[in-house]
């Protein structure tokens, strides 16, 4: 008789998931103004007319990412955050969208990505990495190659740009991001993303599917104290070239098979990352230029943090504080000014 394999499931904690989800909006709006309230305002040193704060901006960005609708519909959500307080005035749409367009928004939004996942610092010291495209409006050819004796067919495909993130597996806080072209291979951002983290988080172990298999990714990994979880190649060997990390791992592979496969398992939280931002906050960038498509890929990644917080809130009792790591932000407000 043959045993039937049961799919595994897991507890939900619908009271406290129920609370979150009904309350979030709310919560989020708070949330959203105490971190950009981190950013200290400039003073005005000229006449004219008065400058748009950089901190409101982002505000208002990071709303309109969240609702996942257009600038002008927008304008009503906006509307309701001066009611409330978080803003002094309603700025025009688009002005917010002039702000997106900002090279300089860059560095604030990934500052801001970093300070939203600490207070979730005592609970994460596993973490993913992994890289997913989100898909433009623009469009590019290529030729296609065809066996018949047609010749050669020019095909249109839509482009996309590629977000490189690493996660915490406990909660799926985005604790870093790295945004790039489609062409940029995933293992060049592994250096990146795990240096970041490991410089903000107690780093334990690493996860990442074979593309980041490397000698000199392991090696990174063990600089921090932490295990490096990496699924290896067809054609891998043992032999460490200098990385003793890697030959650890590559015999716990071979010989733990399937102790190693339950554990590496857990990169599968990144894949729950990546479908959470694209189901709430859309799968497509709305915006048509780089710098602009950048930084909205980092909106989606501030808005799910703070989702995230939200959830955690409840579920885990975090008390949620930004003012202490706020010095973080601080080379990307010097570089603002640089500007």
């Amino acid at each position: 008789m043959i045993k039937e394999e049961c799919n595994k499931t897991y507890l939900q904690d619908w009271t406290s998931y129920n609370c979150a989800q009904t309350q979030e909006k709310l919560l989020f709006m708070d949330l959203l103004f105490e971190l950009c309230s981190q950013i200290p305002r400039k003073q005005r040193h000229s006449r004219g007319r008065p400058r748009l704060d950089l901190g409101d901006m982002i505000f208002c960005v990071c709303l309109k990412i969240y609702n996942d609708i257009s600038s002008r519909r927008n304008t009503s959500d906006i509307q309701m955050a001066c009611d409330y307080g978080y803003l002094d005035r309603v700025p025009h749409f688009n002005s917010i969208l002039n702000y997106l367009n900002k090279p300089e928004l860059k560095g604030f939004l990934s500052s801001l990505i970093n300070l939203s996942a600490l207070p979730l610092k005592p609970f994460e010291t596993g973490f993913s990495v992994d890289a997913t495209g989100f898909s433009t409006s623009l469009h590019g050819s290529w030729v296609e190659v065809r066996s018949c004796k047609s010749g050669l067919d020019t095909v249109k495909v839509r482009q996309y740009m590629k977000c490189h993130i690493m996660s915490g597996n406990r909660t799926n806080i985005i604790t870093h991001v790295e945004v790039t072209d489609a062409y940029t291979h995933d293992t060049v951002m592994f250096p990146d993303l795990v240096n970041t983290t490991g410089g903000l988080f107690d780093m334990k172990t690493v996860f990442a599917d074979k593309g980041y298999s490397s000698r000199k990714n392991m090696t990174i990994v063990a600089g921090y104290g932490a295990k490096a979880f990496i699924d290896f190649r067809k054609n891998s060997t043992s032999q460490a070239n200098g990385s003793s990390m890697w030959h650890q791992m590559f015999n716990f592979f071979k010989y733990n098979n399937d102790e190693f496969m339950q554990i590496y398992h857990q990169r599968s939280n990144v894949e729950s990352v990546f479908s959470s931002i694209k189901r709430k906050f859309g799968v497509y960038l709305r915006t048509k230029n780089e710098i602009a498509m950048t930084n909205e890929i980092l909106c989606k990644c501030l808005v799910h943090n703070l989702c995230t917080l939200i959830q955690e809130m409840f579920c885990l009792g975090v008390e949620i504080s930004f003012e202490e790591n706020s010095n973080l932000i601080f080379c990307a407000e010097h570089a603002f000014a640089q500007k």
